[in-house]
């Protein structure tokens, strides 16, 4: 079983090694319709950013191009959707925005997609996914683009009420509304508690895995899970944050299988054939552990010829096709024109005055019907038997000869 498996990981590694060039752009397709789909069904002020052309020519301008383009249409979708209902709520999202988007492209400039995958995923509950996937591929930078989509998912909730307030142009009412959006942010315990269970989760998964004992990456993604349930158990006991508890633990079991299936597909490690090193050089004294990654070659295919008839549906028999040394190709006994010759200079040697070669009967094949019958010119040689010898004497004759010549080589 575990053989399929392995036979099964090669064959998906090798097929998406020669397809990538055409799948990354796909998923990211379609991971960039879900998030402006997302954007216009939360905040779908105007209406002329909500056609499905719209959101079709942005995710195929996304798919071609870095995460960071991904996150700044979403950016400036979400603006154009806000600035259709209160020009104040615009301009203090567009600050926050160039906070968070700045913040990232410093430190964590290749993580900055998970700002906008956490608020998409957490339609979906998998958000739980996110600080645990971060944990055992990343370091704990990526605690700051986790938050950021925490601040980012709450935010758009906050916005929409927001928007819906009437402000008049004076600096009171704007104040106020400003106050109001971030009183609302720091009152959010579900927020704060989601930011401090995720870093958790994501230092956890990161700092165990690191470990050198065996299994340390998959006891990594089990504490990680652990915490993950145990942090927001304890945020609905003591902060009254309102958690479906059935749904946390489904969500928090399928995001560590998710990381498992993530780690899985990149590499397999076999335990059983550790080796441990200590050497040393003019500095320093080296502990090393090597555990060798697992390696299958997949199955050769046996491939079996069969004759016509089993392509028409007869009766056949397996043709095998195998090396035989006494084989001989179909031209094995043709003469060669240097045997020929040959042959004819010994001929020579024996009968030089009479003597024609045989062969000139086979490249001059048209004769004459009266040479055929009566013979050939002086010197020529012919076929047929003189008319005053009679074939029975001829062979009697032939015969004598044979054993005056086997005599002689007694003799000799």
């Amino acid at each position: 079983m575990i053989t399929i498996l392995l036979e099964i990981r090669e064959v998906i590694l090798k097929a998406y090694q020669k397809v990538r060039f055409i799948v990354n752009p796909a998923v990211k397709f379609l991971f960039s319709v879900l998030v402006f789909s997302a954007i216009n069904s939360d905040l779908g002020f105007n209406t002329k950013f909500t056609g499905i052309p719209i959101v079709l020519g942005l995710a195929a301008v996304s798919a071609v191009t870095p995460s960071q383009v991904l996150v700044l249409l979403a950016a400036v979708l979400t603006l154009l959707h806000v600035y259709a209902v209160n020009l104040f709520v615009t301009i203090l999202l567009l600050l926050i925005y160039i906070v968070l988007y700045c913040l990232l492209l410093r430190y964590s400039p290749k993580h900055v997609a998970v700002a906008v995958v956490v608020p998409v995923l957490a339609k979906y509950n998998l958000h739980y996914s996110v600080p645990i996937i971060m944990g055992s591929t990343s370091n704990p930078v990526t605690i700051l683009p986790t938050i950021c989509g925490v601040i980012v998912y709450h935010l758009i909730d906050v916005v929409k009420v927001a928007a819906g307030r009437e402000v008049e142009l004076n600096l009171e009412d704007v104040v106020g509304l400003y106050t109001d959006v971030f009183d609302s942010l720091m009152d959010n315990y579900k927020m704060i508690m989601m930011i401090i269970v995720f870093s958790l989760v994501i230092t956890v998964v990161w700092f165990i895995r690191r470990f050198s004992f065996d299994y340390s990456f998959q006891i990594s993604l089990g504490a990680g899970v652990l915490v993950n349930i145990l942090g927001f158990l304890i945020a609905d006991l003591k902060y009254d944050v309102t958690v479906s508890v059935g749904t946390l633990i489904l969500m928090s079991v399928l995001s560590g299988i998710i990381a498992m299936f993530c780690d899985y597909m990149k590499r397999i490690l076999d335990y059983t054939a550790v080796e441990r090193v200590q050497f040393e050089d003019d500095d320093y004294y080296y502990y090393v552990k090597a555990v060798p990654k697992v390696n299958i070659s997949l199955r050769e295919m046996d491939v079996k010829h069969f004759n016509r008839s089993a392509i028409d549906g007869e009766d056949y028999e397996y043709e095998e096709e195998t090396e035989d040394d006494d084989y001989e190709p179909d031209n094995a006994y043709e003469r060669k024109p240097e045997e020929d010759e040959e042959e004819d200079a010994e001929m020579k040697e024996y009968n030089p005055d009479g003597y024609r070669s045989p062969y000139i009967l086979l490249e001059n094949p048209e004769s004459s019907d009266a040479e055929e019958r009566n013979g050939t010119e002086e010197g020529e040689y012919s076929t047929e038997l003189p008319d005053d010898i009679d074939e029975e004497d001829y062979e009697e004759e032939m015969l004598l000869d044979d054993d005056e010549e086997t005599d002689d080589d007694n003799k000799a």
